[in-house]
C-alpha cells in the first residue's frame, strides 16, 4: 500500500496543473492503485470499475485501463478449488471469490479470444466453488460455516452477473434469508449491496426503497463516503436518471479529491488515511460511469446524400440518358441528367458526350418541327440543353426563334391538328422563346398568355377544340406547373392566383402527382395518385415564389423517395432528387454527447426570450460553476455560428437547419421527437444541433414548465445529457426522463 499512501501525500505537495475529467482521472487512479495492492477484493473492485468505464473515457490522452493485466493477476491468484483468498495463496473464501467472479464477468467483453477462453473457465470454476459452498439458506464466509449476510449478498450478486435469476431456487433461498437477516456490515452498505444484487438477478425493488435511498443521499450528511458511493451506484442501477439522481451524482462528485490528473475518494475524514480508498473510488466511478455515457463513433449517412453514382451509371454509350436504365436516349431525360450532374462531380468527357448527343437530337428534332409544323417536347429539351451549355450561336438562336414561330397552329397558339391548341405545347413555346431572348412583351407571347388565362380558372390539362365548342379535360399537375412556369413574370399574381390555389389543393401524400386522384373505370373507384419527385420539386419551387413554403416537407419527401427505392432506375426522378438535395448544406451528425463535451470547452451564448432575467442569470451562474466553458447572456434571439443554449417555446425555432437527422414535429398539442410523441403541455424537450463553429442545445417547453427548465441546470442534470435527444415528461409533479435514440 506504499504507493497508494504516497498518492494521498502528493495532494498536499502539488498544485494541480491540468484538470482532467472525473471519469478519466479516477480511471487513472484505480489503474495505478490496483497495481499496488494484493487484496483480491480491491483488485476485483478496481477491475469492475475500470471495465465499466472503459467506453466512457473522454480524455484526448489515451488511457490504458490495464484490464488485461488485472485479469491476469486474478487468474494467477485463483486457487485449485476454484475460489480466491483474501491474499494470493490464502485459503479460498466466499466473499473474495464472489468479488473476483463479478470482476472477471465485467472484464470479459474487453478481452481477446484467448483471454475470454481462460476467463470463461475461471468463472465456471468460481461459480462451482460458490454453489458447493452454499448452506441451505445462504453462504458463510467459508464453506461449512454459519450463514452470514455479507457473503450471501455478494454471492447473489456474483451469481446474478453470471446469469442466475430470482427464478433459481438457490437465489430465492438466499434472497429470503437476507430480507430478514441483520447484517454485520453497516446498514447503508448492506442496503446498497442488496439493491446491486437484486439488480443483477432481476428482482424488483419497490419505489419506497428507491425514495428512501434518495432521501439518505440528499439529506444525510453523516454517512461515510464509501456508503455514499455504494448507495449512489445502487441507485443509478435501480432507477432511471431524474433530477434527484442528478443532484446526488453532483454531490458525490463534489467530494472527489484531485492531484494532477488523478481523481479519487477517501472514505474517512482522516486526510492521511488510505482506508477503503480503492473500494470507495471504485464504487464512485461505477456510479458516475453508469450515469455518464458516450456513443462510439459511427459513420452516419449524409441525409442530403445525392445519388450521383446511380445517375452517372445510367448514361448510355451514345452520351445521352433514357427515361430508365438501358432505355434509348431521350432529350428530356438527358436535359435533367445534365442539370443534376452539374451538382455532383461532373466529368468533362461525360458532359461533352451528352452535349454532343443533344446537338444531334436538336438537329433531328428541328427537322421534325419544320416538317410537321408542331412544337415538340424533344425539341424544347434539346434546345434548353444547348442553351444551358451556351452551345448555340446567335444565328442558330434566331433560326430557333423563327422555327418556333412557324410551328404555331394559330397566332400565339401551339398544339396539334387533331385536338387543336394545347396549353402544354403553348407553354413550352413561350418558355423557349423567352430563353432565346424574346421579350415577354412580344405580342405573340402576350397573345399566348391571354389565351391560356381565358380557357380555365383552375389548372390546365388537355384542351379539346371542335367546330362547335371547346372544353378542358381533367386538369393535371404537369401541364399546370408548366404553364405557371411559362407565365411567371408575364401574368400578374391576381391572374395566376386561382391556378396556384388549385395546384396547392393537389398535394397528396407529401408531394404532387400527375393527378391527385385517378379513376379506374374497371373498378369504378378512385385511387390517390403517387407523387413524383420531379413534379414535387418543380411545384415547391414555383409556390415558394408566391409565398407558400413547402421546403421542409418536400425535403423529407425527396429523402424518403431516395431511401425507399422509389426513384430507382428513373433518370428524371433521380436527377430531380439530386437537384433538390444539392441545395442543402451537409451538417455533421450531432447528439447530446457532443453538447455535453462542448460544455467544458466552448463559450455558449444563452438565448431565453420567454424567461425572466433573474432565472436566466441564475442559469448562467450555475453553468459557469458546473463547467469549464464560458456562458454569457446573448444580446439577440438570433442563432449565429458559435455555440448556443436556446430555451424557447415550441415552434419558435426550426431545428431542420441545425439537425436534419432527428424527426421533430409539433402538431395539435403534441410534440414528436424521434419515435416519442407526448403532449406539449407536459413535456420539456432537449435537442442538439450543429452550427458552423459549435453546437446548439435547444430546450423547448411551454410556459407552465419553466421551472422544470430551470431544474435542468440547478440540479446538475445538465451534466448527464445522453442520446439523440431527451424528453422530460411531467407526470403528477414528477419528471420522467425519456432518452431518444
Amino acid at each position: 500500500m506504499k504507493k497508494v499512501l504516497a498518492l494521498i501525500l502528493v495532494v498536499f505537495m502539488l498544485i494541480p496543473v491540468v484538470s482532467a475529467s472525473t471519469i478519466d482521472g479516477s480511471a487513472r487512479f484505480l489503474r495505478d492503485a490496483a497495481d499496488s495492492t494484493k487484496q483480491t477484493r480491491e483488485i476485483s473492485l478496481a477491475l469492475m470499475a475500470l471495465s465499466g468505464a472503459v467506453d466512457d473515457l473522454t480524455s484526448g490522452v489515451i488511457i490504458d485501463p490495464n484490464i488485461e493485466a488485472l485479469v491476469e493477476t486474478l487468474l494467477t491468484n485463483q486457487n485449485p478449488d476454484g475460489g480466491w483468498g483474501f491474499y494470493p495463496g490464502e485459503t479460498s473464501n466466499v466473499l473474495d471469490t464472489a468479488y473476483a467472479v463479478i470482476a472477471l464477468k465485467k472484464a470479459y467483453p474487453y478481452l481477446g479470444t484467448e483471454g475470454r477462453l481462460k476467463v470463461r473457465s475461471a468463472i465456471e470454476r468460481g461459480i462451482s466453488y460458490l454453489i458447493l459452498a452454499k448452506n441451505q439458506n445462504g453462504w458463510g464466509y467459508v464453506p461449512e460455516t454459519p450463514t452470514s449476510c455479507y457473503p450471501t449478498v455478494v454471492a447473489i450478486w456474483a451469481l446474478g452477473e453470471s446469469g442466475y435469476s430470482y427464478n433459481s431456487q438457490t437465489i430465492r433461498d438466499a434472497v429470503k434469508y437476507i430480507e430478514n437477516a441483520s447484517c454485520e456490515i453497516s446498514n447503508y452498505e448492506a442496503l446498497a449491496l442488496k439493491l446491486i444484487a437484486y439488480h443483477s438477478i432481476g428482482y424488483p425493488v419497490d419505489n419506497g426503497t428507491i425514495e428512501e435511498v434518495k432521501s439518505i443521499l440528499l439529506n444525510n450528511d453523516t454517512i461515510t463516503m464509501k456508503e455514499r458511493a455504494m448507495l449512489t451506484y445502487a441507485l443509478v442501477l435501480s432507477a432511471p436518471l431524474d433530477f434527484d439522481t442528478a443532484r446526488i451524482l453532483t454531490k458525490l462528485e463534489s467530494y472527489k479529491k484531485t492531484t494532477n490528473d488523478l481523481v479519487y475518494w477517501i472514505n474517512t475524514p482522516n486526510m492521511f488515511s488510505s482506508t477503503e480508498m480503492i473500494a470507495t473510488t471504485s464504487f464512485a466511478l461505477m456510479a458516475l460511469s453508469t450515469s455518464f455515457e458516450i456513443t462510439p463513433l459511427t459513420e452516419t449517412k449524409n441525409p442530403y446524400e445525392m445519388p450521383c453514382e446511380e445517375l452517372k451509371n445510367m448514361q448510355n454509350p451514345d452520351g445521352g440518358w433514357g427515361f430508365h436504365l438501358n432505355y434509348p436516349s431521350d432529350e428530356t431525360a438527358t436535359y435533367y441528367a445534365l442539370k443534376a450532374i452539374e451538382a455532383c462531380y461532373p466529368e468533362k468527357e461525360s458532359i461533352d458526350r451528352a452535349v454532343a448527343w443533344a446537338r444531334d437530337a436538336f438537329q433531328r428534332d428541328a427537322a421534325w418541327v419544320e416538317q410537321n409544323g408542331r412544337m415538340s417536347v424533344g425539341y424544347y429539351y434539346a434546345l434548353e440543353t444547348l442553351l444551358m451549355y451556351n452551345n448555340l450561336t446567335d444565328e442558330e438562336k434566331e433560326q430557333a426563334i423563327e422555327l418556333i414561330r412557324n410551328a404555331q397552329l394559330d397566332y400565339g397558339l401551339w398544339g396539334n391538328t387533331i385536338l387543336g391548341p394545347q396549353p402544354y405545347e403553348t407553354a413550352l413555346a413561350i418558355k423557349a422563346l423567352r430563353d432565346l431572348g424574346v421579350s415577354p412583351d412580344d405580342p405573340l407571347i402576350q397573345k399566348a398568355k391571354d389565351w391560356l388565362l381565358s380557357i380555365t380558372d383552375d389548372g390546365w390539362g388537355t384542351y379539346v377544340t371542335t367546330r362547335y365548342f371547346s372544353y378542358m379535360l381533367k386538369p393535371d399537375v404537369l401541364t399546370t406547373i408548366t404553364v405557371l412556369e411559362a407565365l411567371d413574370g408575364i401574368a400578374t399574381r391576381e391572374e395566376l392566383q386561382p391556378h396556384i390555389e388549385w395546384l396547392i389543393e393537389q398535394r397528396v401524400n407529401g408531394g404532387w402527382s400527375y393527378w391527385k386522384v385517378y379513376y379506374i373505370w374497371e373498378k369504378n373507384k378512385e385511387y390517390p395518385g403517387t407523387p413524383s419527385v420531379e413534379l414535387t420539386v418543380r411545384t415547391t419551387d414555383l409556390l415558394l415564389k408566391y409565398g407558400y413554403n413547402y421546403t421542409n416537407e418536400t425535403l423529407n419527401f425527396v429523402m424518403d423517395a431516395r431511401d425507399s427505392g422509389l426513384i430507382e432506375n428513373n433518370t428524371i426522378e433521380i436527377a430531380s432528387a439530386i437537384l433538390y438535395l444539392s441545395r442543402f448544406q451537409y451538417i455533421p451528425p450531432v447528439d447530446l454527447y457532443d453538447v455535453e463535451r462542448a460544455l467544458d470547452e466552448d463559450v455558449f451564448h444563452i438565448i431565453a426570450p420567454g424567461m425572466d432575467n433573474e432565472s436566466v442569470s441564475e442559469i448562467v451562474t450555475t453553468l459557469n460553476d458546473l463547467f469549464a466553458g464560458g456562458f454569457i447572456e446573448a444580446n439577440s434571439t438570433t442563432i449565429g455560428e458559435e455555440s448556443y443554449i436556446v430555451m424557447a417555446n415550441f415552434g419558435e425555432y426550426s431545428i431542420r437547419e441545425y439537425n436534419p437527422y432527428l424527426r421533430f414535429h409539433v402538431e395539435n398539442g403534441t410534440v414528436t421527437v424521434g419515435n416519442v410523441t407526448v403532449p406539449t403541455d407536459k413535456a420539456v424537450v432537449l435537442i442538439p444541433g450543429k452550427t458552423p463553429k459549435g453546437v446548439v442545445l435547444f430546450i423547448f417547453y411551454e410556459p407552465e414548465n419553466a421551472e422544470i427548465v430551470k431544474e435542468i441546470f440547478t440540479t446538475g442534470f445538465i451534466r448527464y445529457l445522453r442520446g439523440d435527444a431527451l424528453v422530460l415528461l411531467n407526470e403528477n409533479s414528477r419528471v420522467r426522463v425519456i432518452v431518444v435514440g
